[in-house]
C-alpha cells in the first residue's frame, strides 16, 4: 500500500529542500460550488476500486453535496462520492467549508495526495468529520480483492453540530512530508508522512450520508503553524 522512502529522501525532507518552488504567480483563489460559479472542466470525479461506477455530487443552488445512501451501499462500502482537482502547488493549504448530513455516520471529508488510476482512487490521505469526530485515515487498495484499506491514524474527540456551516483546514508540504489539519477553532493537529510521497492533488469526499460542500479555498504556504509558540 505505501512505497517505503529510501533514507537520503527521508533526509532531504527532514531538512526542508523544497520539491518544487512555489510558483510565482501562485494566489489564493477561492471556488465556489454555487450552481454556475466553478468550472467542472476542472474538477475530476473518482470511484473507489470496488465502484462499478463513478458517482456525482448533486448540484444544489448553493452547494454540491450527497443525497442518501441506501442501505446495500453503506453495506459495500460503495457510499462514496469523491471530485478532485490539482492545486498545482507542492506547499500549500487548502480550506473547505461544508455542513454535515442529518444522518448517522454521515462524514464529509477531504482527500490529499492522492494516488490515481485513471479514475480510480488507489492510494490517498483522508480527512472526514463526523458530529463526533475529525478522523484521519491513510487509504490504500488491496492488491487482489482491490477493496479500499482504512489505516485508522489518528482521531480528534470533537463535537461538531451537523445543522451548522464547519471550515476544515488542511496545510501540507511535500519538502517536509507533514500535514497539519484544524476543524473549525480546533487546536491544530500535525502528522509527518515519512514514507508517503505528498503532491499537489487535493479533493473532496462524501462519505456515509447527506453532506454539503459551499466553497474551497486554495492558498500558497499555508497559515495552520508546525510548532506550537507564545501568545504575542
Amino acid at each position: 500500500m505505501m512505497k517505503r522512502a529510501l533514507p537520503v529522501l527521508c533526509l532531504i525532507a527532514a531538512v526542508g529542500l523544497p520539491a518544487r518552488p512555489t510558483p510565482a504567480h501562485a494566489e489564493e483563489r477561492t471556488i465556489s460550488f454555487a450552481e454556475g460559479q466553478w468550472d467542472a472542466a476542472a474538477w475530476t470525479p473518482l470511484r473507489l476500486p470496488m465502484q462499478t461506477q463513478v458517482r456525482t455530487f448533486v448540484q444544489r443552488p448553493d452547494c454540491v453535496g450527497t443525497d442518501s445512501f441506501t442501505e446495500e451501499d453503506i453495506g459495500q462500502g460503495l457510499d462514496n462520492v469523491l471530485l478532485v482537482t490539482d492545486s498545482g502547488l507542492d506547499e500549500g493549504e487548502f480550506e473547505v467549508v461544508f455542513r454535515i448530513g442529518p444522518e448517522r455516520g454521515a462524514a464529509p471529508g477531504v482527500f490529499l495526495s492522492p494516488t490515481l488510476a485513471g479514475q480510480e482512487l488507489e492510494a490517498g490521505i483522508a480527512v472526514f468529520v463526523a458530529d463526533y469526530t475529525m478522523a484521519v485515515w491513510l487509504v490504500g487498495t488491496d492488491p487482489e480483492t482491490r477493496a479500499t484499506q482504512y489505516d485508522h491514524l489518528v482521531r480528534l474527540a470533537r463535537w461538531q453540530d451537523p445543522s451548522a456551516q464547519h471550515v476544515l483546514r488542511c496545510r501540507y508540504s511535500k519538502a517536509r512530508g507533514m500535514v497539519a489539519l484544524q476543524v473549525d477553532d480546533s487546536d491544530v493537529v500535525v502528522l509527518r508522512f515519512p514514507d508517503y510521497e505528498l503532491n499537489s492533488q487535493m479533493g473532496i469526499w462524501g462519505c456515509h450520508g447527506t453532506c454539503d460542500f459551499y466553497r474551497v479555498t486554495i492558498r500558497p504556504e499555508g497559515t495552520l503553524p508546525w510548532s506550537g509558540a507564545p501568545a504575542e
